[in-house]
């Protein structure tokens, strides 16, 4: 949202969109913090919008997993790709989309790593990595044209591992209850976590890691297709 606001300038107005309650609560708070006065964040069923058609002249789908338009087992778009659909359909004509998704989360993948070697049964990742294909194929379908996309690759920096586990641990709440409830399986999954996180430390103290963000933009035709 706030990197959208450079673009819009004073007369523009942003507004962002927010299922999960602690989120939405977040970045209405960060809003208010900084007095800005052409943002709203409202809590709202990105599936079901409320808007008009064509309310929008740019829209942003920002690293959200999109499990519900696209089965990555079976490699084809689902349930009509109900996001994207209602994207579209909010989005004036001629107009473009941007959706970014990860590519690689380094961070989430230690985790992963760590909660599969404790729970052998589980199969959890952590987040959805689609490539620019499925990405597109998504698109596609629901009526969009000249599709393009880029990558990018960030190198970040965990000040402890406590930061580590609070930025992530959220994701793994359900896995990491079931570890914290056997005292000998959290010892060991402690243990494993620090001497991970040792090794990959810095001697400024700092835990660095990789992000890879695919960006994906998109254009709404003018005017309808034709079936």
């Amino acid at each position: 949202m706030f990197p959208a606001l450079k673009k819009t300038g004073p007369s523009g107005h942003i507004v962002g969109i927010e299922m999960e309650e602690d989120w939405a609560e977040w970045l209405q708070k960060r809003i208010a913090e900084r007095s800005i006065p052409n943002a709203e964040n409202l809590r709202m069923d990105t599936c079901a919008m409320s808007f008009p058609d064509a309310s929008f002249d740019a829209v942003i789908v920002g690293l959200v997993g999109l499990d519900d338009d696209y089965d990555l087992h079976r490699g084809e778009v689902i349930n009509g790709a109900p996001l994207m659909s209602e994207a579209f359909r909010v989005l004036g004509p001629g107009r473009k989309i941007h959706v970014s998704g990860w590519l690689v989360e380094e961070d989430n993948e230690w985790m992963g790593e760590l909660v599969r070697r404790h729970l052998p049964g589980c199969n959890k990742r952590g987040y959805f990595p689609m490539t620019a294909d499925e990405l597109s194929e998504i698109l596609e379908f629901v009526g969009f044209e000249d599709i393009q996309a880029a990558r990018f690759k960030g190198e970040y920096a965990f000040e402890s591992p406590g930061e580590w586990m609070a930025g992530i641990g959220h994701i793994w709440e359900e896995e990491l209850a079931t570890i914290q409830a056997d005292p000998s399986l959290c010892a060991a999954f402690e243990r494993d976590a620090l001497d991970l996180l040792r090794k990959n430390t810095k001697p400024d103290g700092t835990i660095p890691y990789t992000r890879v963000v695919l960006l994906i933009s998109a254009r709404k035709p003018l005017t309808p297709s034709q079936p």
